[in-house]
């Protein structure tokens, strides 16, 4: 939420790793889109038609088309030959925080994420970002992992008194991650 955006790609990679990606702008992190994927994009049928239709979207919903409705351009998904394509173009742009990929020959989500960590250096700003690049991990692991962060720190949100939505979002997500969390054990 808020007024930063978190973006965010959502590909398909085929078992000729062929790629093909789509773009969301706000709520990139595995709570958020990360999520929606699990929920309602989870099969090799709803991954593609995801990837090969989506294109742009402000944010992801249920649905592509209710992805749609909002959106601010109506850009085309993007087709890279091969995934060191992909893996470059992903390299280098650092806009993206989050990059989705639902992995053909192994049937599920994947998630590759970056440590940005600031460097001093002589600059006119002052600092720099150092990016790490974490590679792709298996998203349902990923997911119960951050989850977990995130319901902890509503909780204590909602304890200082920021509102009931926290209170309520935290038991929500609590319940989504406990579904994810038994599938990996």
């Amino acid at each position: 939420g808020g007024i930063m955006s978190t973006n965010s790609l959502v590909a398909y990679m085929n078992k000729d790793w062929k790629v093909t990606s789509s773009y969301v702008h706000y709520d990139g992190y595995t709570t958020g889109v990360g999520e929606q994927l699990l929920e309602n994009y989870n099969s090799k049928e709803k991954a593609f038609e995801l990837a090969t239709t989506l294109g742009y979207a402000s944010g992801l919903s249920e649905t592509v088309e209710k992805s749609h409705e909002d959106r601010a351009n109506t850009d085309e998904p993007i087709v890279y030959e091969n995934y060191l394509d992909f893996e470059e173009y992903i390299r280098e742009s650092s806009y993206l925080e989050y990059v989705y990929g639902w992995v053909e020959s192994e049937e599920k989500w994947q998630v590759a994420t970056w440590e940005n960590t600031k460097v001093d250096t002589p600059s006119e700003e002052g600092y720099e970002f150092l990016y790490n690049w974490n590679g792709f991990e298996d998203l349902n692991e990923v997911f119960v992992r951050e989850g977990v962060e995130t319901v902890k720190r509503m909780r204590k949100l909602a304890e200082e008194g920021s509102g009931s939505d926290y209170a309520e979002g935290a038991d929500e997500l609590e319940n989504t991650i406990l579904k994810y969390a038994i599938e990996e054990t």
